[in-house]
C-alpha cells in the first residue's frame, strides 16, 4: 500500500472513533457544601394525673376533695372537676387552637354544667355552657387546667336517682397554621 492509502485509511479510522461515541474531555469543578439538620417541631396535649373533684357548696367549707363513686348530690349542690393539661406547641411559625369538647355528656334537666379554661391564673374561657365548643387560638406552650362546673338547681323537685354523665371530655390541639 502506498502512503496516500494509508493517509486516508487512518483518516477514516479517527473520525469513525471521533463519531463512535468518544467525547472530548472539558474541564470541570466541583465542591462540597455542608449541609443541614433540620428539626421539625411539635404539637402535643397530654392530661396530668387524674381529674380531682371538691365539693363547692356555699354551705361546705374549705372545698373539700370527694370520690364520686360515693358522693350523691342532692339540690343545691356545686362541684368542680379540675384537669391540668400539659400544652406543648413548638414550632416556629405554629399557631394551634386549643377546643374542649364536651358533647358525649348526658345531663339531668336540674343540673347545670359548665367549663372553664385557665392557662396558669388567667381565665381564657369562662362558664361555657357543656356542648358548646370553645376554640381558643395562638395557644402556647405551658400547664392549662379544664374547670368543669357542676351545678344541681336548689329548688329541683324531681331528678332524684339520675346520674350527670361527663365521660369522654376531649380536649384537642389543632394546628392553624
Amino acid at each position: 500500500m502506498n502512503n496516500k492509502t494509508k493517509g486516508v485509511i487512518a483518516g477514516i479510522a479517527g473520525l469513525a472513533l471521533l463519531g463512535g461515541g468518544t467525547t472530548f474531555a472539558l474541564w470541570s469543578d466541583s465542591d462540597t457544601i455542608s449541609g443541614a439538620t433540620i428539626t421539625n417541631g411539635q404539637l402535643s396535649v397530654d392530661a396530668l394525673g387524674a381529674m380531682v373533684w371538691t365539693d363547692e357548696s356555699s354551705d361546705v367549707s374549705g372545698s373539700p376533695e370527694i370520690d364520686l363513686d360515693t358522693f350523691r348530690m342532692v339540690p343545691g349542690d356545686s362541684l368542680q372537676g379540675s384537669q391540668s393539661l400539659d400544652v406543648v406547641v413548638e414550632g416556629n411559625n405554629l399557631v394551634a387552637d386549643l377546643l374542649v369538647d364536651t358533647a358525649a355528656a348526658t345531663v339531668p334537666a336540674d343540673v347545670e354544667v359548665t367549663y372553664d379554661v385557665l392557662r396558669g391564673s388567667t381565665v381564657l374561657a369562662s362558664d361555657v355552657a357543656l356542648g358548646t365548643d370553645t376554640p381558643l387560638t395562638d395557644v402556647a406552650s405551658g400547664t392549662y387546667t379544664v374547670v368543669v362546673n357542676v351545678d344541681f338547681d336548689y329548688d329541683a323537685e324531681g331528678s332524684m336517682d339520675d346520674t350527670t354523665a361527663l365521660q369522654d371530655i376531649t380536649v384537642s390541639l389543632t394546628q392553624d397554621r
